[in-house]
């Protein structure tokens, strides 16, 4: 140790431990997988839905895992993060400082899975369950056999027909239908102003993962299948009010498609006069809820691509457009796009830098921010009146600075196209964002990178290595 922490009688203690290894040589895959469900089958056992997830590649299994990873918030810009910043998106205790807090997560927090349940990945079973509800043209049953099947871990019909119906609706497709459902859960909670198990049941059940599935079946049926929308959220909220005592779910390892439909019908029709045709094609209405807080939460581990601005005036009292600020965005997203070939790089304005921002805009604003994983979404509204009187208008004026920037007029085009104004509860935020493309983009003549949270430019002698990363 170049600085001494422990005593050298540890040191020696540890240094002299016998560590045993065991080395295998393969040559195919499969033997891998078989070693590693053997070597678990003895000491701690890993639950069945790791077993079954373990070395699994298949389109299901990683749309499960991506959806998940969303859910719990412990989402990663990439798949390989740097060790030291695993500890920022692992799940913890509430006594430690750092990562993500289990009771704060929304299975455990709506009491849909007990702690114990969730360290047992019992969340991915749950959206495996609706996934397989989603891409399967008939309602099919649960239990631990047809999950293994849905993982190709047993032999069966399901996996062939999840893959191909995979291939035919895309997984980003099936993903963003999953999440606006979920979204809309989310927002009868919040307007009802309690927890999942609080809302639904008298009895205020320490866990409830099927009566959980059967609402969300009720929606996705109602908003994709029937193509509604919700027209009354108070009487939706009153609705689901106590609805476990209406719906009679069986227990035990098997939930048979019969009783899964019945419930999903029963539910249906006790919440159908509070939706509506829908008006227009799209249901998302960029309803943003969980991929903002994904988007926050990827920032701690990958900060190079993301970057948060207060707003786009000054804070010195007189609230004026402050240009070399909105200059400054564009140039950052465009070093941000050089960072590597299909590297999509964020700016959101609405997000204080710090907490000395989020007091002096509630003094100058009267605005409370909302606070998530330490940061402060303060929102743009105030701007927006004050600089163009609505934010649809003040949306319209962003999307014309941008044609003044230095910078290619397709990169214009694309940054113009990609802003989204999303709402996150009581806030609205923008968003810009934009995708490295088949080579670097100038700013202004000059190319830059953002290393960390800082704005380099790029020397002459340094091109060559910056195309050649992009022609690879």
């Amino acid at each position: 140790q170049k600085n001494p922490i422990l005593e050298r009688e540890y040191c020696e203690i540890i240094g002299s431990y016998i560590l045993p290894l065991s080395v295998y040589a393969f040559n195919d895959n499969d033997k891998v997988d078989e070693v590693f469900r053997r070597i678990n089958s003895n000491g701690k056992h890993l639950s069945k839905q790791e077993l079954r997830s373990a070395g699994a590649t298949s389109k299901f299994a990683n749309l499960v895992r991506i959806i998940s990873s969303e859910i719990r918030s412990d989402a990663s810009a990439s798949d390989i993060i740097l060790l030291n910043e695993m500890k920022k998106i692992s799940i913890t205790n509430k006594e430690l400082e750092y990562g993500i807090k289990v009771d704060d997560i929304f299975w455990v927090k709506n009491k849909i899975l007990t702690k114990e349940m969730l360290r047992e990945s019992r969340d991915e079973q749950i959206v495996a369950d609706i996934i397989a509800y989603m891409l399967l043209p008939e309602t099919p049953r649960s239990s631990a056999s047809i999950s293994d099947e849905y993982y190709g871990f047993k032999n069966g019909k399901n996996q062939e027909k999840i893959e191909t119906s995979l291939v035919l609706k895309q997984p980003e497709h099936i993903k963003k239908e999953f999440i606006i459902i979920y979204n809309h859960i989310r927002e009868i909670l919040q307007e009802s102003k309690r927890n999942f198990s609080e809302l639904i049941s008298l009895n205020n059940l320490k866990y409830m993962p099927r009566p959980f599935q059967v609402i969300f079946f009720s929606f996705y049926d109602l908003v994709f299948r029937e193509k509604m929308e919700i027209a009354n959220y108070d009487g939706l909220v009153k609705s689901l009010k106590n609805i476990n005592k209406d719906i009679d779910i069986t227990s035990g390892q098997t939930w048979s498609y019969q009783n899964k439909r019945r419930n999903i019908n029963k539910v249906k029709g006790i919440i159908r006069e509070f939706f509506k045709i829908r008006d227009n094609n799209d249901p998302a209405k960029d309803s943003w809820l969980t991929e903002f807080e994904t988007l926050l939460t990827q920032s701690k581990t990958e900060q190079s691509l993301y970057d948060f601005k207060q707003g786009f005036t000054q804070l010195d009292g007189r609230g004026q457009f402050d240009q070399g600020n909105f200059s400054k965005i564009i140039l950052t997203l465009t070093a941000m796009a050089n960072h590597s070939p299909g590297a999509t790089g964020y700016v959101c304005v609405g997000v204080a830098d710090n907490d000395q921002t989020a007091q002096r805009i509630k003094k100058l604003y009267n605005i409370e921010p909302v606070e998530y994983k330490n940061f402060k979404i303060t929102g743009i509204e105030h701007e927006a009146k004050r600089l163009q009187g609505n934010i649809d208008n003040f949306y319209l004026w962003i999307t014309q600075q941008i044609k003044s920037e230095p910078i290619p007029q397709t990169v214009k085009d694309t940054i113009g196209r990609e802003i989204k104004i999303i709402d996150y509860h009581d806030k609205s935020v923008l968003i810009f964002c934009l995708k490295a493309g088949e080579k670097p983009i100038q700013y202004d003549g000059k190319f830059y990178q953002r290393i960390g949270a800082n704005i380099e430019e790029i020397d002459i002698d340094e091109y060559a290595e910056l195309f050649k990363r992009f022609s690879k």
